[in-house]
């Protein structure tokens, strides 16, 4: 299967360029979660942006999937621990709530296809064991089409019988001893890809979260570069949230990289782009030879071009 990923939507309009795609492209498009709480887009647009995703799913809810996120859920939650994100609109909590409760339908918490999980921040082994102890049915084993199946028959309303407080717990904020939720204890919602890596619950997970791509899909593998391994990322979220096309289920990204050399990789780019930044202040006349000619001499010509427009065009 092919799947076409729509990455953290930050109230962005990137994702409208699939309504342009041809459908035989793909055979599911997935959105990754997050639709709000942009440092650009603000309200109204943030809302009307999120009824024009969820009309454009209905078209299609078979083939068209939206993901929750922890940016979304902040909005549901009404815990501390579930509210704490960036840039959370305190004045805009109903209107959001409301927004994400009237499409509570069609939002889903993962999907599954081929074998390989789609989910906005990926499944531990340890919070699995955890939220299967809350959720245990005795005639039913533990399936990515079993959670969401709890997960809409959840209310958001403590008053309600199906008001389940320990299931809501597990979709909040849980971590012990980092801040970004780099720990095995964090949900698909929440955990980062260093803390996945070590104790992923399958094979194989496609994330948004986390700002990982300098230019398209990164995937991470740790101890050996094999898919055999219970232990691959293909993180999918860029800092502009480009759409950066679709994932085949059975001719995964070749290109694979160790945790440990993308943080080195990921340390020496952003350095690079960080002292051309500052240089350029004093180059205004020729703003972009200037800095084209510093990209290309550290990255090649095609990577300088996409990396000016990511960092300096936006």
């Amino acid at each position: 299967m092919k799947v076409l990923v729509v990455p953290d939507v930050h109230g962005s309009h990137e994702w409208e360029s699939v309504k342009d795609m041809p459908t035989d492209s793909y055979d599911f498009i997935v959105f990754m979660g997050d639709y709000f709480d942009s440092w650009e887009n603000q309200w109204p647009d943030q809302g009307n942006n999120f009824k024009s995703i969820c009309s454009f799913i209905r078209e299609d809810k078979t083939h068209r999937k939206l993901l929750l996120g922890n940016h979304d859920w902040s909005y549901l939650s009404k815990t501390e621990n579930g509210s704490r994100v960036s840039g959370h609109q305190i004045d805009k909590i109903e209107e959001i709530r409301n927004l994400l409760t009237e499409n509570h339908d069609i939002l889903d918490i993962a999907f599954e296809c081929d074998g390989i999980v789609f989910s906005h921040a990926g499944f531990s082994r340890t919070w699995i064991k955890s939220v299967y102890k809350v959720l245990w049915d005795a005639e039913k084993l533990w399936s990515i089409d079993y959670l969401n199946e709890e997960w809409h028959k959840l209310s958001f309303n403590p008053h309600d019988e199906a008001f389940n407080y320990a299931f809501e717990e597990l979709l909040d904020w849980y971590g012990f001893f980092s801040s970004s939720g780099n720990e095995i204890t964090q949900g698909p919602l929440w955990i980062r890809p260093e803390a996945l890596i070590k104790d992923a619950a399958y094979p194989v997970q496609v994330v948004g979260h986390t700002e990982y791509c300098l230019g398209n899909f990164i995937v991470l593998c740790d101890k050996d570069l094999s898919y055999d391994q219970k232990n691959t990322v293909i993180a999918t979220d860029s800092k502009y949230h480009q759409i950066f096309g679709t994932i085949d289920t059975k001719q995964l990204p070749a290109d694979k990289m160790l945790l440990l050399d993308f943080n080195k990789f990921n340390k020496k780019t952003m350095k690079c782009i960080n002292d051309i930044k500052s240089q350029q202040f004093s180059h205004m006349d020729y703003k972009k030879e200037f800095v084209m000619e510093k990209l290309k001499a550290a990255f090649g010509d095609k990577p300088a071009e996409r990396y000016y427009r990511m960092f300096f065009e936006g």
